[in-house]
């Protein structure tokens, strides 16, 4: 029988912090047995699971991202990645647990704030009141039960677009089996110009892209081999990315490949 080291267990008010590590990969659990976050202890600052893959793909439409801001930290594998392979990016990450950031930290080594990374302890709800403007925002927040109240609201999602630069990307990580899921598409779709869903390969996640301004037809001729240089550069499958992007569009109001 495989066996499991449990690594960290901390009760908190929201739900349980756990960390534990199987084969060589470290995970994060947040008051539920769903994986939040997970890393190869061998290349700690490479992505681990599909959605978080999926969730780069914002650089198959933006060329010039130079600032990024993540609400939800987890394990910090995004921002790591980004700090790491990305270095003419800024990234601001916003989590309101401290005991998420000092878990992060410790067990899947989220490097201290410098020049471009920085972590703010606070309420994503509350923050994006003060925010500045950024070239991508992501929502990758979950608790034990699925994105915490507030974040699915209109005038939140609002908030997040009013804070994107012009070419900007608003990106969501959602759960398949959401029984809202069509709904929050939905919305996504009401309120930007135009969108584009990946669902991970082995299901459990769609990732959604919101553009605040439609890629527009030239770039979207050149994206086969923007994907290909970004394969060869990063180590991750964009090919692929275009592919389930591509599948799944069928659902979709606005088609973003024609």
């Amino acid at each position: 029988m495989l066996k499991k080291l449990n690594l960290f267990r901390k009760s908190r008010t929201e739900s349980d912090v756990e960390v534990s590590e199987s084969r060589g990969v470290r995970s994060l659990y947040l008051g539920s047995r769903t994986v939040q976050s997970s890393m190869n202890i061998k290349a700690p600052y490479g992505l681990v699971l599909d959605y978080t893959k999926a969730m780069m793909s914002f650089l198959l439409f933006h060329k010039q991202v130079r600032s990024v801001a993540c609400i939800g930290l987890g394990g910090g594998s995004i921002p790591k990645f980004i700090w790491t392979m990305l270095p003419e990016i800024e990234i601001c990450v916003v989590e309101n647990s401290q005991k998420v950031i000092n878990v992060a930290r410790h067990y899947f080594f989220l490097p201290k704030d410098d020049a471009r990374l920085s972590v703010v302890c606070a309420d994503g709800i509350s923050w994006i009141d003060g925010a500045g403007e950024y070239d991508v925002i992501m929502l990758d927040a979950f608790d034990g039960s699925g994105v915490p109240s507030g974040f699915t609201d209109d005038a939140f999602v609002q908030k997040i677009k009013h804070h994107l630069t012009h070419q900007g990307i608003y990106i969501q990580n959602l759960w398949s089996n959401d029984p809202q899921l069509k709904s929050r598409i939905n919305q996504i779709e009401a309120l930007f110009d135009q969108i584009a869903l990946i669902p991970t390969p082995r299901g459990g996640n769609i990732v959604a892209l919101a553009f605040c301004e439609k890629p527009s037809s030239a770039h979207m001729s050149s994206i086969t081999q923007l994907s290909r240089d970004l394969k060869r550069s990063l180590g991750l499958d964009f090919d692929d990315m275009v592919q389930r992007m591509r599948s799944f569009q069928s659902s979709q109001t606005k088609k973003l490949f024609i």
